[in-house]
C-alpha cells in the first residue's frame, strides 16, 4: 500500500508540472504611457519641472531651442508613434509668434526609442524681454499611441526672459558667491571665467574648479581695480566716472557700463545692484 501511494504521489507531481510548462508566460500588461523626464535637485532632492532660460547668457542669439526629455513608460515598439503636448493657457504668459514658435499637433517617437526631446524655439525679438520674464506652460496629452499614465509628470515649465534670472546653482553655491543679484549675477559671468556653476555638490571632482571660479570672482569684488590690472588679457578697463565714480567695462563694448562708488566707511568701491544695494 505505501509502494503504491508514493507512485500516485509521484504521478500527481508530474502531472502538475507538465501542466505548468504548458500555461502561457506570465507578462506585466500596461498601457504605454510617456511623461517628463526632468532630473531631481541635487539641493531639495525634488523633481525639477522648469527650465529657466536667459537670452543674456547668449547676446549673440536671436532664437533658440530647449529641449524637453520625455520618456515612455511601458514597451518599445518598431513602430514610430505620436506624442501629444499641448499648452496651458491660463498658465502660460508668453505669445505665440512674439516669443516663442507655436507648437506642432504632434511628435514623432522614433522606433525603437523610448526617449523623446520636444523641441521648443523660443525667440529673442521682444525688447520687454530685458525688463520681465515670460513663462510657457505645457502639458503632455493623451495620443492615439500614449496615455499620459503619471499626472504628477506630465507638465513641464519654460521661463525665459533677456535678463539674467537666479539659476539653481547660485542656491547651492551660495555659501561661496552670497546673496543673488542680476547685477552679481552678470558680474560673475564677466570675470568668473565661467557662465555656470555645477549642480551636483556631491562631485568632490568637481569642487576644485567651483573654488577656482568663486573665489577669481570674490577677489575681483573685493578689489575691481587690481583684478583689472592682473587680467589686461580679459579687456577690461577702469575709467573715472562722474561724480568721483568709477566705470567698469569691457573695451570692445563702450554702451555697457558697471558704476563703482566710494564707500568712505572703508574706502572701497562696490558696484550697486539693481535695488540700490552694494554688491558684496
Amino acid at each position: 500500500m505505501k509502494k503504491i501511494t508514493k507512485i500516485t504521489i509521484w504521478l500527481l507531481a508530474a502531472g502538475w508540472l507538465a501542466g505548468c510548462d504548458k500555461k502561457e508566460e506570465l507578462v506585466y500588461q500596461s498601457a504605454d504611457g510617456v511623461y517628463f523626464d526632468f532630473a531631481e535637485s541635487d539641493l531639495t532632492h525634488q523633481r525639477i519641472d522648469s527650465v529657466i532660460y536667459s537670452f543674456a547668457l547668449f547676446p549673440e542669439l536671436a532664437t533658440d531651442t530647449i529641449l524637453l526629455p520625455v520618456r515612455v513608460s511601458g514597451n518599445r515598439t518598431g513602430a514610430a508613434r505620436k506624442v501629444k503636448v499641448v499648452l496651458i493657457a491660463d498658465k502660460t504668459t508668453a505669445q505665440a509668434g512674439l516669443h516663442y514658435k507655436a507648437l506642432a499637433a504632434e511628435y514623432v517617437l522614433p522606433a525603437d526609442s523610448g526617449r523623446l526631446d520636444i523641441p521648443v524655439v523660443l525667440y529673442n525679438t521682444d525688447p520687454l524681454l530685458a525688463e520681465k520674464a515670460v513663462k510657457l506652460m505645457l502639458q503632455l496629452k493623451p495620443s492615439a499611441d500614449f496615455g499620459t499614465t503619471i499626472p504628477k509628470l506630465d507638465t513641464a515649465k519654460i521661463i525665459f526672459s533677456n535678463r539674467l534670472e537666479k539659476p539653481l546653482w547660485w542656491e547651492i553655491w551660495q555659501g561661496e558667491l552670497g546673496e543673488y543679484s542680476r547685477v552679481k549675477h552678470e558680474l560673475f559671468i564677466r570675470v568668473s571665467g565661467t557662465n555656470k556653476l555645477t549642480e551636483d555638490r556631491a562631485d568632490w571632482q568637481a569642487t576644485p574648479k567651483v573654488l577656482y571660479h568663486t573665489r577669481r570672482f570674490r577677489s575681483f569684488l573685493t578689489n575691481p581695480q587690481t583684478w583689472v590690472a592682473d587680467n589686461p588679457a580679459e579687456g577690461y578697463v577702469i575709467t573715472p566716472g562722474a561724480n568721483g565714480t568709477l566705470e567698469f567695462y569691457h573695451s570692445g563694448n563702450t554702451a555697457k557700463k558697471f558704476v563703482l562708488t566710494l564707500n568712505p566707511a572703508d574706502g572701497r568701491y562696490y558696484f550697486t545692484d539693481e535695488d540700490g544695494d552694494p554688491v558684496i
